[in-house]
């Protein structure tokens, strides 16, 4: 990610310490290969402010990013910008997360606005989630985008378009779950060939397979 993230592991957290302790352990000694983590209390910054996830946070040795719902452009902009200005007044983040953003060109306009947002409230990283590689519009919005995630299956046939290779591979991010143990290397050394410099493969699955960290240490 410009602005602060080479290349590089970043990790979605989207675990909570009462439940995955050890997890949040692994991460405050991870080695220099993590690179950010996502921070995801209840698909956003929650209610109120946990003492326990403030502890956890700032034990991170890395950039800490909030996570925020867009919603696919269908939240309304002020839900989002409440939900990032809470992040940044609870928890010791450094940028914003946003999930489910769109990728067409429709939306580009309200993107640019929650990313102004974001950085108005002392978020100066701002990372798109897309799933997908967005019309290339998006990439002058934020610092970095989320290109892929899915299964391992999927992931074999990725594809990146040509306008990537106008930017650091560290703007790209890979995000895989369902990733055998055997199949890690190969999915760092595709994304790597489809100019993606950020990585997280695990072997969990399911309807939240970031609740927790893979098998493998990071």
């Amino acid at each position: 990610m410009t602005g602060g993230v080479t290349g590089g592991v970043v990790v979605p957290a989207y675990f909570h310490p009462a439940v995955a302790a050890g997890a949040w352990r692994a991460l405050a000694a991870a080695g220099d290969a993590v690179r950010a983590v996502v921070f995801n209390v209840d698909s956003g910054p929650g209610a109120a402010p946990e003492r326990e996830l403030l502890a956890v946070a700032a034990r991170l040795r890395v950039p800490v990013l909030g996570y925020v719902d867009a919603g696919y452009g269908a939240r309304p902009a002020a839900d989002v910008v409440a939900d990032l200005a809470r992040h940044r007044a609870w928890y010791p983040v450094t940028g914003v997360f946003l999930d489910r953003v769109p990728a067409g060109p429709a939306h580009l306009s309200h993107c640019a606005a929650l990313a102004a947002a974001a950085r108005r409230h002392g978020l100066p990283q701002v990372v798109f989630n897309h799933g997908v590689h967005p019309h290339h519009g998006y990439a002058a919005l934020a610092d970095a985008l989320v290109t892929f995630e899915g299964p391992a299956t999927a992931h074999r046939d990725v594809a990146a378009p040509r306008w990537v290779r106008d930017h650091p591979a560290a703007m790209f991010w890979h995000l895989v779950h369902d990733c055998p143990p055997d199949e890690a290397a190969a999915v760092r050394t595709r994304a790597a060939a489809h100019h993606a410099g950020m990585v997280y493969a695990t072997d969990r699955r399911g309807v939240n397979p970031w609740d927790g960290l893979p098998s493998w240490p990071l």
